[in-house]
This record gives C-alpha cells, structure tokens and sequence, in this order.
C-alpha cells in the first residue's frame, strides 16, 4: 500500500512531548504527520493514482510497504487547484518586512478561494458569513474580478430562514445559526455597494438584507437594544470569553453586540442610498441615531474614558461608571467606527488604545475592525505595530497566517489575511468617496514610511500612486484609469484628480 499524507494545516506534537505546537514550519526533524491520509493499493501493474478530494501541504510524506515484489515509483506530480486569483495591484513601501507579510497574506487568501471562499482549506472548508465579509474586502482592493464575492453573498442569500437570518455556514449539511454573521453578511452588501458599479444587482439583493434587518427588530427589547436575538453571537477568540462571544451577552447587556447591530444599519443607509431607495435608508439611520444614543449613555465610562464591554447593571438602568470593569479592543473600535462617540470621548478612547493594558486583545477575527479605527484615528504607527504579529508568522516559517495567534488549530485561515486591505485603503488611503467608486478618495497616512508606490483595484482600472514623505509632505503622482475623478487629501489640503498622470506636491 501507498500512504501519501499532507502536513500543513494540523497539529504537530514534537515527540518528546516536552513543548507542544508546530514550531518554526520549516523545520520538520522530530515532528510526525497527524491528519487525513489517502491509501492506494496497487494491483501490481502499470497505473496512476490520485486523491479523490484536494488536500492542503507543506509537506508530503509518501510511506510504502510492499509484499514479495518491489513497487516502482516513476513520477509523483502536484496540482495546485484553487479560484484563479492572481492580482496585478501591490503595495510596496520602505519597510521591507511587509513584502514578505503580503506574500504570506495572499497565499492565505489564495489558499481559501476555489468555488467560494473558505474560512480554512484544512477543516471546514466552508464559507462563513464573518470570515468572507473580510475576504471579499481583500479582493476588492486587489482585484476587478468579484465572480467569487457575488457568488458568497447569493449562496448566503439562498440558506436564509424565515426569521431573517441566514446560514453561520454555507453550503453544508450541519448548520448553524449566528445573529453575528448575519449582520455581517448584511455588512458585505454595503461594501459592495461602494466598491463596485453594479446597483442593479445590489437592488436585487436588497430584499433579502431587509428581511434580515426586519428580523433582527423583532429581538429588541423594550429599551431598544438587541436581546435574545438567535444563534451564535460570535465575535472573536479572545481567551477568557466563552466561545468567542462578547462580555454581557448572556445578560442582554452586550456593548459589543449591539455596535455590531448599529454599524450593519449604518451599512443598510449606504446600500439604500445607493439605489435611491431613500424613504427607506432615512428609516435605517433614524434607527441607528437612536441606538447611537442609547449605546452611548450606558455603556460610555467616564472615569476611564473608554466605551465599556457591559454596564454590569440590571437591565434597563443607566450605566454605573464605577462598577464597570470589562473594557476591550473590540467595543473601542466599533465605537470609533460607528460614530457614537463625541470629539473629546473619541480622543480619549484613542488615547487608551494606544496605552491602557487591561483591554482585552483583538485575534485576527477581529484585528480587521481594528485596523479600520486605527486609520479613522490617523494611527498608522499603531496599525505597523500590530504587524509584528504577522512578521512573527514569516520567521515562524509560515506559508500563510494562522487563525489566531499562539498554538493556532489552523495555519491557514484568510481572515488573517486581512492587512492586505489596510495597505490599500488605510496606509495608501484608497477609498471610494461615493457608491460605484464613481469617484476616488485618496487620502494617504504612511506613518513612519518615507515613500510608498501601490496599484489598487477600482471598477474602472487601477489607481496606481508613487509617492514620497518627507518633511511635513507629499511629493510625486497619482495615476487614475480613464473615467475616475477624486481627491487627494494631505493635511488638511485637497487637490482634485483628473483621469491620467496627476502631479502632487503638497
């Protein structure tokens, strides 16, 4: 019998059983294969043989034990299948870690994108709602091809249920439910909706995201905030909350869960805005104003500045400010993105992420939302930091990211893969300013950096920047594809863009 087994996205166990965990990958002395193998067993003639489903490697290890005769092996080959996805943009800067990141980043994503998008080639290989959000963000800045990202959000469409909310998972015959991933997927509808021109098809989905909105009313309670709302609230693998879901939620008493539910109607506004329904995006956004308010008058801490995971009050009281003690990264951030603080709270929210060291941590399922505050703040020093993670993966000898950081179950997980967006749109500064990026916001924060030179993907073409930063300013061009207008914004400054080579030097 032939026994070939793969030896990438699984647990390693070194043989001494001293120190458990994969270690650096590209060392593989004391370490044993553990994972799905395929057996062959040739009848003694000439042949080929092949594995009957694709499987994930760094390695193969092909074992064979023969009978009375000896078994010729002529020819072992290796097909890579996968979506063909191989981007023209980049992003290249004077910080030569992040060339290897990025190459760590797309190979994840790569690695996770064959007929839909997987959260993990190893494991599910399923399609879930709060990993593809992230996905389909990462292909929008890279790429004009969004087959994959419509065919994610109809097959997400196509598992909805009567009480609004769609599949955790889809396609697949165990289910799950999640409020969180359903808002989500929500959440996917209004990123498209800026960064590709396609409103007859974003009307199309509409409905269905209504539904989902529709549903979600009915588990407010009297207060107006989401309670009892079905399924898996997951939010991230922070170590000390209990599968992934948010401080309060078992209470109703959830900051978390409900700035998720606010950021995914401020969402709902931008894709009803879009296709002109605005009776109903003005229904949206009064929705939101008034969850806005009431998000920030209980969980908002006075004594610490910071926006508060739970009140740690009974339901329906304002919060106490001396009795809140559960603080994160995560309500921080929604915080920030969602708009419920004032220019004094919002400053000292940025102040605490920047040093209070009791906030519990963003995993990679997170760090995205993270990122995208760091930027809205104009922290690209926070955002360059955080990375050190990710250049840990690259001298771990990682091919792709883990799930999460330390002894991860994955080692190849595409919402890891996540600041390959942040490049784009934060430090490069690429961004829609209206619906079908008919127009272009550039706005770079580089930080640190002292040049940076990107490509990133618009409907229209690619708009390609070769810009340096030195003294206070930016010098060098912005190029925009034929029919793109925009903006470029440094310091306070604006200078129109027009189609073709733009001069800047501001």
């Amino acid at each position: 019998a032939l026994y070939v087994g793969d030896c990438f996205d699984w647990h390693t166990v070194v043989i001494d059983k001293v120190r458990k965990g994969l270690g650096n990958r590209n060392e593989f002395v004391g370490k044993y294969f553990y994972g799905i193998t395929d057996e062959f067993r040739p009848d003694g003639g000439a042949g080929s043989f092949t594995s009957p489903w694709w499987k994930c490697g760094l390695y193969c290890l092909i074992e064979v034990r023969t009978g009375d005769e000896p078994l010729t092996i002529e020819r072992i080959a290796i097909d890579e299948t996968r979506y063909p996805f191989d981007p023209e943009a980049y992003f290249h800067c004077d910080d030569e870690s992040l060339e290897a990141v990025q190459r760590l980043c797309l190979r994840g994503l790569q690695m996770c994108m064959h007929e839909m998008h997987f959260d993990c080639p190893y494991y599910e290989q399923q399609m879930y709602g709060g990993d593809t959000r992230l996905q389909m963000m990462m292909c929008q800045v890279l790429s004009p091809d969004d087959a994959l990202n419509r065919q994610a959000f109809r097959l997400f469409e196509v598992s909805q249920r009567d009480n609004g909310m769609i599949s955790m998972n889809y396609p697949t015959t165990w289910l799950q439910e999640s409020t969180s991933f359903s808002q989500y997927w929500g959440m996917m509808l209004g990123d498209y909706a800026m960064w590709r021109d396609n409103p007859e098809w974003v009307r199309a989905r509409m409905p269905a995201v209504r539904r989902m909105l529709f549903g979600l009313e009915r588990h407010l309670d009297a207060d107006g905030y989401q309670s009892g709302a079905p399924g898996w609230h997951f939010v991230d693998w922070v170590p000390d909350w209990p599968s992934g879901t948010a401080p309060g939620h078992d209470e109703n008493r959830s900051a978390i869960d409900n700035l998720l539910y606010l950021l995914t109607l401020r969402k709902a506004v931008t894709v009803e805005n879009s296709i002109g329904e605005t009776e109903l995006a003005a229904r949206w956004a009064r929705r939101a104003d008034e969850l806005a308010a009431r998000i920030a008058a209980r969980f908002w801490c006075e004594r610490r500045g910071l926006m508060a995971d739970t009140d740690t009050c009974r339901v329906g009281a304002l919060a106490d400010a001396q009795e809140m003690s559960r603080f994160s990264e995560h309500a921080q951030a929604l915080a920030i993105l969602t708009g419920v603080l004032t220019p004094e709270q919002e400053a000292r929210v940025a102040e605490g992420l920047a040093s209070a060291d009791d906030l519990a941590r963003c995993t990679a399922s997170f760090s995205s939302y993270l990122f995208e505050a760091y930027f809205k703040l104009g922290r690209t020093d926070l955002f360059l930091k955080k990375l050190d993670t990710w250049r840990e993966y690259v001298r771990m000898g990682l091919h792709t990211p883990l799930e999460g950081p330390g002894d991860a179950r994955s080692d190849c997980h595409a919402w890891s893969s996540n600041p390959l967006y942040h490049l784009h749109t934060g430090v490069a500064g690429v961004n829609p300013a209206e619906p079908g990026f008919r127009s272009v916001r550039i706005a770079p924060q580089p930080g640190p950096l002292r040049w940076i030179k990107s490509k990133t993907s618009t409907p229209m073409g690619y708009v390609v920047q070769d810009l340096r930063f030195a003294d206070g300013r930016a010098v060098g061009t912005v190029t925009l594809p034929q029919g793109l207008t925009g903006e470029f914004r440094w310091k306070g400054v604006m200078k129109h863009l027009q189609p073709g080579v733009n001069a800047v030097g501001l």
